[in-house]
């Protein structure tokens, strides 16, 4: 018996000690597998930093390829503008303060442009930066098409008419069909002028920046003699403005012989309608007027009085039309199109006589604004003691293209 017990407790003890290799054994694997673990996310993060080096070694290699297969003179070009740049408001400079003679001094070893005059031709690039300045600030110049030219004989081919077209079977005769004329559109250029005036103590002062104050000063006067000029200009020493050869007061259907737009007026009089409703439903037939192609880039053009006349108007329920929240901003859009503000507009509504308040298009193609190569300057300090003026001057032109595209809203008071 004792035997048994004996051999009983020899198997327990047996059976302890394999539990326990088996045990040691498990924790053996699982130690093993949690180095392993380690190791491998080591391992994965060592490969991401590698591949991100990789990745930013190959963004620069790729960088240092597209430079060295970019043409070279890309660079030349770009350090010979900074230069020319560098040069011409030197010149500039030179030139508000000693005149052309200081500038012909100071500045030996640079080309002076010098105008039939006596004056200082412009660099292009100041010319540029005027050009810039005056299509911030000038409505049309931002609506119209605006570009070069070296030569005042500038002429563009318009379409008078359609094509005509027909059906036929397959052995039936071909009638000859109409073919479209083409009439020719001629710019007409004048020359403006601005006579900005400095004091001498302002010349003097090296903190005041005169090439800023000459070229805004310039901007300010030829862009309110321009802006008069293409709306209303007749041609004569100035160009020819958009309204130009239009009589308000009664519809008149456009003429691309004539280069003349259309004339829609309201009928009311000295309104653009009997009421708030009637006034917008007349403004929304001056849109239906426009051919749908050339509606994408169509605006609105209105001075600011007639615009507060529109944004004051509320339907039955004393709602406004076009703006209900005064948080909402100032009512640019109308029907979706946007409304540019023109100072040198006419008002609605009229108190004597026939205007053109409103105009809607797209400018871009109805008219084309050209400026002349070259602008040139001559300093006067004789005629203010104490002062020097600059008058400047450059020659400018304008031209009816695509008469199609734009519409003239007509008002008078009876």
């Amino acid at each position: 018996m004792s035997e048994e017990l004996q051999t009983e407790a020899e198997v327990v003890s047996e059976q302890t000690d394999s539990l326990e290799a088996v045990e040691k054994a498990v924790e053996q694997v699982v130690s093993h597998n949690d180095e392993l673990a380690k190791e491998n996310s080591e391992l994965k993060l060592e490969a991401k930093s590698a591949s991100d080096e990789l990745a930013e070694i190959k963004g620069t290699l790729e960088d240092i390829k597209a430079k060295q297969a970019a043409p070279a003179f890309i660079a030349t070009k770009t350090k010979e503008s900074e230069s020319m740049r560098s040069k011409a408001d030197e010149q500039f400079n030179i030139f508000l303060k000693e005149g052309i003679q200081g500038l012909k001094t100071k500045a030996a070893d640079m080309q002076i442009g010098v105008d039939a005059r006596g004056g200082f031709a412009l660099p292009e690039e100041l010319r540029r930066d005027l050009i810039n300045l005056q299509y911030e600030t000038s409505p049309l110049r931002q609506v119209c098409d605006v570009t070069t030219s070296s030569t005042t004989d500038v002429k563009h081919l318009a379409k008078n008419g359609s094509a005509a077209s027909g059906w036929v079977a397959e052995t039936d005769a071909r009638a000859n069909t109409d073919s479209p004329e083409l009439v020719q559109r001629t710019a007409v250029f004048g020359e403006v002028f601005a006579m900005p005036l400095i004091y001498q103590i302002a010349l003097e002062d090296a903190f005041v920046d005169l090439k800023g104050y000459v070229m805004s000063e310039i901007t300010r006067q030829f862009n309110e003699v321009e802006g008069l000029a293409f709306l209303s200009g007749n041609g004569t020493n100035k160009p020819k403005g958009i309204l130009d050869g239009h009589t308000a007061g009664s519809n008149a259907a456009l003429d691309n012989a004539a280069a003349t737009f259309q004339v829609i007026d309201s009928g009311v009089d000295g309104a653009l309608g009997a009421d708030a409703s009637a006034t917008f439903n007349f403004l929304r037939a001056v849109v239906r007027s426009v051919k749908t192609p050339y509606l994408a880039n169509c605006r609105w053009m209105m001075n600011r009085a007639t615009h507060e006349t529109l944004v004051a108007l509320q339907n039955a329920d004393n709602e406004y039309y076009m703006q209900r929240d005064v948080t909402a901003g100032s009512a640019a859009r109308l029907f979706g199109y946007e409304i540019t503000l023109n100072e040198d507009m006419s008002t609605a509504p009229a108190t004597t006589g026939a205007e053109f308040p409103i105009m809607f298009g797209d400018f871009a193609q109805s008219y084309q604004i050209i400026d002349r190569v070259g602008v040139s300057m001559l300093e006067d300090p004789y005629t203010q003691k104490g002062a020097t003026s600059y008058y400047t001057r450059k020659r400018v032109g304008s031209m009816r293209k695509n008469v199609e595209t734009l519409k003239l809203v007509s008002i008078a008071k009876s």
